[in-house]
């Protein structure tokens, strides 16, 4: 009770301003249905009040005019012509008339389908209700409620004051009647327009209906599922395609994400075990030295040298996966002028360092080296050129050259080839090359020349930071080329920057 009585008792416009907020619980249709309905009935109470008023307007100049021609008539009897016994108006007017000088009014008709009796006044002839020749309303005589539209005249000689009056009952009832016939025409109307409405706004909604139970079966994990695209031009047709498109990236963004996932967990099984490898030996080692099961000095300088080379293997693999983790953080470049040549100059310098056995030179891809000069990050570039030479000194045949050649690739490009004559990449193998601790040969021992299988992902990662795109091709008369194209400016964006590391 205490509730009832609290919701009774609060303000009007605390209730209405609580009407959008339940209008927001219901469904889409069912709102829209309500709006539609709600201005369909604001507008046919409007229609009403607007024609019942002019309707009232009209019917009420009719009674004035009637009045008028009539009274014009009465104006020109003389007195004696208008009191014969006999009423010259018809049975539905009233008419009276006051002699000049006297009290009391005579009736000469009363309206007869009425039973209320017009309350009109005395009125001289003087008086601004005859002068002025204009209606007005007077009640009735008794207790009842009925109004009268009464005009007021004198008579040919002014001898009398004439007024004649209408009831103004069967105007409203007019009214009344038309309003009852409007609410009722009305309100089938609305009744019709309701579900008329309920079938068109649920054949409208069909279409985002489908969307809802598309939706519905991609929450539950079904990402293959696809809305249908009505044959329209409308709204419901954009949206529906602008979902597929949304739920096709959606699905490809999962299948990378799957992908990288599966990558990353490769890559982590790949990198334990080439860090296990190394440390099992280093554990050995130090487990002979331990149990004294190195009884010479030689036998100790071998571990030691063992120990030392497995940790220096383990510097290596820790720093390459340094360099790849501060290349997926998205680090700046450090940009400057640097010239290809040189630093293609300086790795083949450095590779005959190294095994002086063999043939490693630097020269231009179509003619003599020439100055190459792009903006870049000097320290980058000359980890992407000492990468590229060493795998080729390593996984090719002692004795073999190698040529790294560098020089314009067009379109605003530079490019570099680093060339061998081994026994090549397999056509099947080249677009996995540059995967992290990929290897073309798994037999290989690792430790002893067959690297850690990150060198190349590194050099991939670096070019793709410049802009540039690097491939491998085929050498003619057998072995591999590794290509380098890198745009003389790097594009507008932040790429990463990392350190130098051994491969």
């Amino acid at each position: 009770m205490t509730g009832q009585t609290a919701r009774s008792t609060r303000p009007l416009s605390a209730r209405l301003r609580s009407v959008p907020r339940r209008l927001r619980a219901l469904p889409l249709r069912w709102r829209l249905l309500t709006v539609a309905l709600g201005l369909i009935l604001v507008a046919l109470l409007l229609t009403m009040v607007v024609v019942s008023n002019l309707m009232g307007r009209y019917l009420l100049g009719q009674a004035e005019n009637e009045l008028r021609v009539y009274g014009a008539g009465i104006a020109r009897l003389q007195v004696e012509q208008a009191t014969q016994g006999v009423s010259p108006l018809p049975t539905g007017f009233t008419l009276r008339y006051l002699p000049v000088g006297a009290e009391a009014q005579v009736s000469l008709g009363e309206a007869a389908t009425e039973t209320a009796r017009a309350d009109i006044p005395n009125l001289a002839p003087t008086d601004p209700l005859v002068t002025q020749g204009t209606t007005f309303v007077v009640g009735s005589q008794g207790a009842s409620d009925e109004q009268w539209l009464a005009l007021a005249l004198t008579d040919a000689g002014r001898d009398a004051t004439f007024v004649l009056a209408l009831p103004l009952r069967p105007l409203h009832d007019t009214v009344d009647q038309f309003l009852w016939y409007t609410g009722g025409i009305g309100a089938l109307a609305l009744l019709a327009c309701g579900g008329l409405g309920w079938y068109l706004v649920g054949r409208t909604f069909r279409p985002l209906t489908r969307i809802e139970d598309t939706a519905a079966a991609i929450a539950g994990g079904d990402l293959t599922q696809r809305v249908v695209v009505p044959d329209t031009r409308d709204e419901v047709a954009s949206l529906s395609r602008s979902l597929n498109a949304m739920l096709s990236r959606i699905e490809q963004g999962f299948a990378v994400r799957e992908a990288n996932e599966e990558k990353m967990r490769r890559f982590i099984a790949d990198a334990s075990h080439e860090l296990r490898t190394p440390l099992a030996a280093v554990s050995g080692y130090a487990e002979l030295y331990r149990q004294g099961a190195l009884p010479t000095s030689e036998a100790v300088t071998g571990a030691m040298g063992r120990i030392e080379s497995e940790s220096h293997r383990m510097s290596g693999l820790v720093e390459d996966l340094l360099t790849l983790a501060r290349l997926d953080s998205d680090r700046p470049l450090e940009l400057q002028t640097v010239d290809l040549a040189v630093l293609a100059a300086d790795a083949a310098q450095d590779a005959r360092t190294i095994s002086p056995d063999r043939h490693f030179a630097a020269s231009g891809i179509t003619g003599p080296i020439e100055p190459t000069e792009l903006v870049a990050d000097e320290r980058q570039l000359r980890q992407v050129v000492t990468n590229l030479v060493t795998n080729a000194r390593v996984h090719t045949p002692a004795g073999s050259p190698v040529e790294i050649l560098v020089g314009p690739a067009g379109s605003g490009q530079v490019a570099m080839h680093v060339r061998d004559h081994g026994n090549g990449i397999a056509l099947a193998d080249r677009a996995t090359v540059f995967e992290r601790f990929f290897r073309t040969d798994w037999s290989r021992s690792r430790g002893r020349g067959g690297g850690n299988g990150l060198g190349l992902a590194i050099v991939q990662a670096i070019v793709h930071a410049h802009g540039g795109v690097v491939r491998v091709d085929e050498t003619v008369g057998g072995g591999a080329t590794f290509v380098v194209e890198i745009p003389i400016r790097p594009p507008a964006r932040d790429a990463p920057s990392m350190p130098t590391a051994n491969t």
